[in-house]
């Protein structure tokens, strides 16, 4: 019974209770404001108040409680911290570079930590900054034992927040890298890794420098920066096209568009070809570097899809709602940074004035 009387209205209180709940952990007054203004719209709007209510104060205690999980993670094991240590680590991830004079970072999942004849078995995530002129020799997925390196906190607070969200314990800034091999990774592995990195090295020589800058920034989520990269950059600001050298919900249309389109070649019925759709956007979406308008665009089409697949009725506000949830039970420190807010709120106020345009050419009709 609850089921059929959930609408979107509902959903958008349930949005805002989790939003709320996130924000009363760093502004407690702001939070609390708006959880009153959703409980007082919930009581004077809805019908079924108490069960909207509970489940309103349920999501404000999973948002705080979630936010807080994160903020406690980073500061746990701080005994750990600012110590001459030896760490086994796991190399997961070597990240690209703007520069060539860039200092080299490596991401590391830590599983022990070593201080004097004390051991620390920890699940940690670090960056590794090495000067630009370090030979590597490393692979993603090898587990390397690394003596006499200090792990630390950053002084900035905004730094912090952004690690926060990455969910990176520490960073690390040793002036030279000496290591020793524990595991090399498995051949299984290895072929995983050089398929997730084909996107972004099967174009190395095959088209231009600009193509090749503008594909690996619109299609792969890299940012290249160079003197040709900034040029270009300049005359997209100059025009006001910036946002469509970042990789959106934009692109992500415009692709499975084109996928779509091929599709419709194959003699087969539109779910199996929506099946296959869903399928080559999740191997695109691992081999690929996210961000949060990606994200959004990807968790809308495939939850657009499976509502295709059970016939269940679509409401693209409703998939928005229920995006917007997933994204910030996932990772609630989204909801502080530009990208996301701008993100979702431009796309919801897409939808709206759309429904409204459309709902208008109705009457009018």
């Amino acid at each position: 019974m609850l089921l059929r009387q959930f609408r979107t209205q509902h959903l958008s209180y349930i949005v805002a209770s989790l939003i709320a709940g996130i924000t009363s952990v760093e502004y407690l007054i702001p939070g609390l404001i708006l959880l009153v203004i959703t409980t007082g719209m919930i009581i004077f709007n809805t019908s079924n108040k108490l069960n909207i209510l509970i489940i309103t104060f349920c999501f404000f205690f999973i948002g705080s409680t979630r936010y807080h999980q994160y903020h406690a993670a980073y500061f746990d094991h701080g005994e750990c911290l600012h110590k001459n240590c030896s760490i086994i680590a796991t190399v997961q991830e070597i990240l690209p570079r703007f520069e060539n004079n860039e200092p080299i970072c490596i991401l590391l999942h830590i599983s022990q930590v070593f201080i004097g004849q004390k051991q620390h078995t920890l699940h940690k995530k670090i960056y590794l900054f090495l000067p630009f002129y370090t030979k590597l020799w490393v692979k993603p997925h090898q587990i390397i034992e690394i003596k006499n390196i200090i792990l630390k906190h950053p002084n900035s607070a905004s730094y912090q927040e952004y690690l926060i969200r990455e969910n990176i314990w520490a960073i690390a800034h040793p002036k030279s890298f000496t290591y020793t091999t524990c595991k090399k990774p498995s051949l299984f592995m290895q072929y995983i890794q050089t398929l997730n990195s084909m996107p972004l090295h099967i174009t190395d020589h095959a088209i231009s420098q600009l193509t090749h800058s503008l594909y690996l920034s619109i299609f792969c989520g890299k940012k290249i920066k160079s003197p040709t990269t900034t040029k270009l950059k300049e005359l997209f600001s100059y025009w006001g096209l910036s946002h469509h050298l970042a990789r959106s919900g934009l692109h992500l249309v415009i692709l499975m568009s084109l996928l779509l389109f091929l599709l419709s070649c194959i003699p087969c019925s539109s779910l199996l070809k929506q099946r296959i759709s869903i399928l080559l956007l999740f191997f695109y979406y691992i081999m690929t570097y996210p961000s949060v308008a990606f994200m959004r665009a990807f968790y809308m089409y495939l939850i657009y899809t499976l509502c295709k697949q059970l016939y269940v009725p679509t409401h693209a506000i409703h998939i928005l709602l229920i995006t917007t949830l997933l994204t910030l039970m996932l990772n609630p420190c989204h909801l502080f940074f530009l990208d996301f807010q701008l993100s979702f709120s431009i796309t919801l106020l897409i939808l709206w004035f759309s429904q409204v345009t459309k709902n208008r050419k109705t009457i009018a009709l």
